[in-house]
């Protein structure tokens, strides 16, 4: 049983059961209810919980921040989410949405001009979170008639994937800080500007991708000290760019990296050598 603490309208209501603050969200389930009802959690169509008293504290903040339109319109976003993806989402995202929104909102009214550095590195690391976060954004625009940057989108984009995967938004931070830098090294390296939205870019994130998930799980690739005398010996521009790469993951990540990355970190900056000609 839960008992409400506040109907924010016939739909949504935020309540305490026995452990923990939740929302809880279904069609009528506010109507004509008030303050110390009590209420079936059964009757809810969907639970939102908040773990712990750190997370209870931050909500309540929020909501004393938050006006109820606001709040609603999360829930819409959530909902939008839970529609476009067919995976499981954490509950989790009502806090770090509803708090990521709220800021954004405030941001827009001040005229504050936010940046994000990243965000073409998570549009190619996270796809289709990206596509879910675009939606988000255009119904926030259209719901309150202002135009939200593409920044917002990279960063709402990271949300949910957070949501879905259980991953933390720092860690995802790191891994857009290593692609960018990656990049920069590359185009340093190369004395090129790297076409951001060819094939080529997408492969080596996600490259990339994997090769940090490797350094993080203590994991190694195939060592080819054949093939790494060859490429060393063919391309040594390219390999010297590689091993460039390969001492700022390790530095960044402080973990180790094995050399036999570096021959598939070479064999990705040819490609771009070879298609900037």
């Amino acid at each position: 049983m839960v008992t409400i603490e506040k109907a924010l309208n016939n739909n949504v209501v935020i309540g305490k059961d026995e452990f923990e603050e939740v929302v809880l969200i279904g069609r009528g389930i506010g109507f004509g209810k008030k303050d110390g009802d009590v209420l079936d959690i059964q009757e809810a169509d969907k639970v939102y919980k908040l773990e712990g008293q750190q997370d209870t504290s931050r909500y309540q903040t929020l909501l004393t921040m938050a006006d109820e339109r606001l709040f609603q319109s999360t829930l819409e976003a959530i909902e939008l989410i839970d529609e476009m993806t067919t995976e499981n989402i954490n509950n989790r995202i009502l806090l770090s949405l509803t708090d990521h929104l709220l800021f954004a909102m405030k941001r827009q009214e001040e005229g504050i001009e936010i940046t994000n550095p990243f965000v073409n590195e998570t549009k190619a690391l996270y796809p289709k979170e990206f596509r879910i976060a675009e939606a988000v954004v255009e119904m926030f625009n259209k719901k309150y008639g202002i135009h939200l940057p593409e920044a917002e989108v990279g960063f709402i984009a990271l949300h949910v994937h957070s949501s879905i995967y259980n991953r933390s938004i720092h860690d995802m931070n790191v891994l857009s800080e290593v692609v960018h830098q990656a990049i920069v090294i590359i185009e340093y390296g190369l004395d090129t500007t790297i076409d951001q939205s060819s094939i080529q870019y997408d492969r080596f994130v996600r490259h990339i991708s994997f090769c940090v998930q490797r350094v993080m799980n203590g994991e190694s690739v195939p060592s080819q000290e054949q093939f790494d005398l060859l490429l060393k010996a063919q391309y040594p521009v390219c390999y010297n760019i590689a091993v460039k790469i390969m001492k700022m993951i390790q530095n960044k990540l402080q973990r180790k990296v094995y050399d036999s990355e570096v021959v598939y970190l070479t064999m990705h900056i040819q490609h771009f050598r070879h298609y900037s000609k």
